[in-house]
């Protein structure tokens, strides 16, 4: 069973950028070495190293993930009032000859239960899923629908639910749900998804007008207890901030466009 991207665009390849020049680091490290040039590649050598030591660190991700997190205080319920819930949707394993149907990914799942968790616990409001078709994989998904079915397993109304299916993108989930919730007559939303992913997704809301309650969930930062396990390298560290990496740049590049 094959796991799909949530339609993030083009700058989704980039997520791997930084272990990639480290490996590049190396590879003329010892094209140096081979050359004779033993102190150049000795120096690179040990550059590339303690870079991927610290990509691969613990501490090194609870800062990173602080940068995007400790903006938003956790809290269980929203601070401030609303019309709808937002939830936006993240990756899906496509249905396949192994799976009669379309299986959230953990993120898409996170999002999704705390979305319903608020209607059940906080106040029942219309819930818009907002997400397109998946990339890659031969039986593509629609998320939105991955996030209904999620919906309606824990309860909440087939009434209650609504589905912007178009986007492509956090930029296009707020085009297309502020366009969706527009016609509804409404203007002030609960956004649901994850800390790491609040910022971008806060501020591509707002730029298409809406009045944006934060309800951040699955915040990362808080991962790190000072545990003894956590200062020695691990491969969560390491595809986290990988991750963080690229939510950085997505910000950036929003920016840039004036996305956000």
């Amino acid at each position: 069973m094959r796991c799909s991207l949530a339609p993030t665009g083009a700058l989704l390849t980039m997520t791997y950028v930084p272990p990639v020049l480290l490996f590049l680091m190396v590879v003329l490290a010892a094209a140096g070495v081979r050359r004779r040039n033993l102190r150049h590649g000795r120096l690179i050598t040990g550059m590339a190293l303690a870079a991927l030591f610290l990509w691969s660190w613990e501490p090194v991700t609870w800062v990173l993930s602080g940068t995007l997190e400790w903006r938003y205080p956790i809290s269980r319920y929203p601070a401030g009032d609303a019309d709808a819930i937002v939830v936006l949707s993240g990756s899906v394993y496509p249905h396949d000859a192994s799976e009669p149907e379309d299986l959230p990914a953990l993120n898409t799942y996170v999002r999704s239960s705390y979305a319903s968790w608020l209607y059940k616990n906080w106040r029942a409001l219309p819930i818009v899923a907002s997400g397109g078709t998946a990339w890659g994989g031969a039986n593509p998904a629609v998320l939105s629908e991955v996030v209904r079915r999620i919906l309606v397993e824990q309860g909440v109304p087939p009434s209650m639910i609504w589905t912007e299916s178009r986007s492509r993108s956090t930029y296009e989930n707020a085009l297309y749900s502020a366009e969706l919730l527009s016609g509804k007559g409404i203007h002030r939303v609960v956004l649901v998804t994850e800390a790491y992913h609040m910022l971008r997704s806060e501020k591509a809301f707002r730029h298409q007008g809406l009045t944006v309650v934060p309800a951040p969930c699955a915040y990362r930062y808080v991962q790190f207890d000072g545990h003894w396990r956590q200062f020695l390298p691990s491969l969560n560290a390491l595809q986290t901030n990988e991750l963080i990496f690229h939510e950085w740049l997505g910000v950036l590049w929003y920016w840039a466009s004036g996305r956000i």
